[in-house]
């Protein structure tokens, strides 16, 4: 009996074929390689207002793009704690991101109406499927419907859980059974993307952490330690190892202009380039770049 059946150039090529889910913001896409990567899951980390939901709406747009224009074409899941979902704010994503893709197929010199015979605003709210869960035990009876599902052939691609801190920090008080807690919803999860081939999607708040910021003063042996505070994800590192990539998110105060506000990602954990931190703008049409060259 072969114990060993894959080599790494399997992998390679293996990782070679899949797509990625593009943001909007060509500058984050290709310092995430070609997007957020399939089979893992990426957390987005960020205080209230720094864009996580609305990162996650506009990704359930992007995950129904034809495969013909380079897109994913599957349905996204979307498990919403704290009542961020806005079917309008979708709409508006859809809207934007067909005309978009419109003009990209008259660029390619293919048909508009053909390449995207299924993709409208309609379709793309339908693409979506919907479910408020208040506490744990709903997250596993929606994780577990999931599954079946994805095992029925259901082509879903993108599963968002949308707040996992505030539904943690919310129902569970002890701190043992918090990291039991993520475990139980990251671990299948995990399989889940893993097994098909799906994005999957967690947010989570921001704490502050107060750390030496210094290491070499204590080395010397100084007699005065100072601190400083460090912006971290919250509920803590345990499950640090369940999550493949961790994007911070924020606002960007020195902004570029003074009509619209820039936020900045900063990719804390991630496969392909060291930490690296790349600027975008909410707009109308949804998540956009900085950079006149990045979609519009």
């Amino acid at each position: 009996m072969r114990t060993f059946k894959t080599s790494a150039l399997d992998l390679w090529k293996e990782e070679e074929n899949r797509t990625g889910l593009v943001t909007f913001c060509k500058d984050l896409d290709l310092a995430l390689g070609s997007g957020i990567s399939e089979g893992m899951i990426t957390e987005l980390c960020g205080p209230p207002g720094s864009g996580k939901t609305q990162l996650c709406l506009q990704l359930s747009v992007n995950v129904q793009i034809p495969r013909r224009l380079g897109g994913l074409q599957g349905r996204a899941v979307y498990l919403d704690t704290n009542y961020g979902f806005c079917p309008k704010r979708v709409k508006e994503m859809a809207e934007s991101c067909r005309n978009h893709c419109t003009n990209i197929a008259l660029l390619h010199k293919l048909d508009p109406d053909e390449t995207l015979a299924g993709f409208s605003e309609a379709t793309v709210l339908d693409g979506i499927l919907y479910s408020h869960v208040t506490n744990c035990t709903q997250i596993l009876e929606a994780i577990a419907d999931l599954q079946n599902r994805l095992y029925d052939g259901e082509k879903i691609k993108l599963i968002i859980l949308d707040s996992l801190s505030f539904l943690i920090r919310n129902t569970i008080t002890r701190s043992m059974k918090r990291v039991r807690r993520l475990h139980e919803i990251l671990t299948p999860l995990h399989k889940i993307a893993h097994r098909f081939g799906c994005v999957v999607i967690v947010t989570n708040d921001v704490t502050t952490r107060i750390s030496d910021s210094d290491a070499s003063d204590r080395l010397a042996e100084t007699t005065t330690i100072t601190t400083t505070p460090q912006i971290v994800a919250a509920l803590g590192g345990s499950h640090t190892h369940k999550v493949n990539q961790r994007i911070l998110l924020g606002r960007d105060e020195s902004d570029y202009d003074s009509q619209s506000t820039v936020y900045v990602a900063s990719i804390e954990k991630g496969h392909f380039l060291p930490r690296i931190t790349v600027p975008f703008r909410i707009e109308t049409a949804g998540i956009r770049g900085v950079s006149k060259r990045d979609v519009r």
